[in-house]
């Protein structure tokens, strides 16, 4: 177990949002008796001026300074920043001049000392060697060259492999990422996404009421839940839509800017029900007569681990998905598809076994297949990764 060292984490996500392997990581960390400071993600003046409703509070929230959301866990919001980083080295490196000594104020104010610094931003290599770390820890969780926005592939790349050169520990999500984080001689450390197994296996328990949005819909209900964002095939969706008007298709999750939901924006079996609470998922998922993985196929969805597949599965519902790496280690519990049509084909199969009560017995091998991928599982796996670093220092 890994203790008393200061885990400074500059996470692509804020506190608030999905919980993903960032959050649980700090917890983790701080539940073993490490401090914990959790950086959010780096916004920039144009990302604000886009969502400022929901990003109002940030121009100045990041002044009071590090806050404390449980024993030793701390966030930190950082100051909005130049737009154009992912695409410009040089603002790049300015907004990094501007913040490496607002991250050491913020280190300072709650007296971290033995720092190990925790990367998931390619574009935090300018911070390296720079907050008296004793150990840079880069954990790679997509392939961020493959990205959309204010991004330019060609800038990611250059910055991730400054980042993956100065690394003592670099650590992939998936097999796919390891070829391209290989640096020399050093192979990174394999460990995928996991889910909180026994939180969504709540959904399979008779006594969990489906959530009442969701239990008002028409039946069958096409459910998918997570973050709505440019990866969502929303071509697949608008086409199995229009195929079957009698479907419901529940999208629950916060809607992105980038998200296509044009695509099926007015279509009167799309409901889009909003984020919702954690603690509640389980109940939206138990109102799902089957579930979807809808992932755009491109660069990507070839080497991203979808924690959602974990947590489908970990629900025991019937799960559909697109043909993704990810998800061929589940080709025996899911139909795999590549084209709308073959979308449409896989979801009137499923349903027509759920109407006739033929996949009970199958959900329970959706649910020992993930029994292993627990978060603390992975956690644990981690550790083992870290410990005789960490005793060098």
């Amino acid at each position: 177990m890994t203790t008393d060292f200061d885990i400074l984490i500059l996470s692509t996500q804020d506190w608030d949002a999905l919980p993903t392997r960032k959050h649980h990581w700090a917890r983790n960390f701080a539940a073993r008796g490490n401090r914990v400071l959790y950086v959010e993600q780096q916004m920039h003046w144009l990302g604000w001026l886009v969502d400022w409703r929901r990003q109002f509070g940030r121009a100045w929230r990041w002044l009071s300074g590090p806050r404390e959301v449980s024993e030793r866990l701390w966030v930190f919001t950082l100051p909005i920043v130049a737009p154009c980083f992912q695409m410009s080295s040089l603002i790049n490196s300015f907004n990094n001049w501007l913040l490496a000594p607002v991250l050491r104020w913020a280190l300072g104010r709650i007296h971290f000392k033995r720092v190990v610094l925790w990367a998931y931003t390619p574009h935090s290599a300018g911070l390296v060697d720079r907050m008296g770390e004793q150990l840079v820890v880069y954990e790679c969780v997509d392939e961020f060259s493959a990205a959309r926005g204010l991004v330019r592939g060609k800038t990611i790349a250059a910055q991730e492999r400054q980042l993956l050169k100065l690394a003592d520990i670099v650590i992939v999500t998936h097999p796919n990422l390891s070829q391209s984080k290989t640096i020399g001689e050093r192979r990174p450390y394999l460990i995928p996404n996991g889910a909180d197994i026994a939180h969504f296996a709540r959904a399979d328990v008779s006594g969990t009421e489906p959530a009442a949005a969701v239990a008002s819909l028409p039946h069958p209900v096409v459910g998918f839940h997570g973050w709505i964002q440019y990866w969502i095939d929303f071509d697949m969706i608008s086409y199995a839509a229009r195929k079957h008007p009698e479907w419901s298709f529940a999208m629950i999750g916060p809607v992105e800017p980038l998200a296509r939901v044009d695509k099926v924006r007015g279509m009167a079996n799309v409901y889009f029900l909003g984020r919702q609470p954690y603690e509640q998922i389980p109940n939206f998922v138990a109102g799902f007569d089957v579930c979807i993985n809808p992932f755009v196929l491109d660069n990507l969805a070839n080497s991203v681990s979808p924690i959602k597949l974990y947590e489908y599965l970990a629900s025991g519902k019937p799960v559909v998905s697109v043909d993704m790496p990810a998800a061929r280690e589940f080709s025996n519990l899911m139909p795999l598809v590549r084209t709308p049509e073959q979308f449409v084909r896989a979801l009137e199969d499923v349903l027509s076994k759920v109407n006739n009560h033929t996949v009970s017995g199958d959900a329970v091998l959706r649910q020992q297949a993930v029994a292993c991928f627990s978060w603390e599982a992975r956690f644990r796996q981690v550790e083992e990764v870290l410990r005789e670093s960490l005793t060098m220092c």
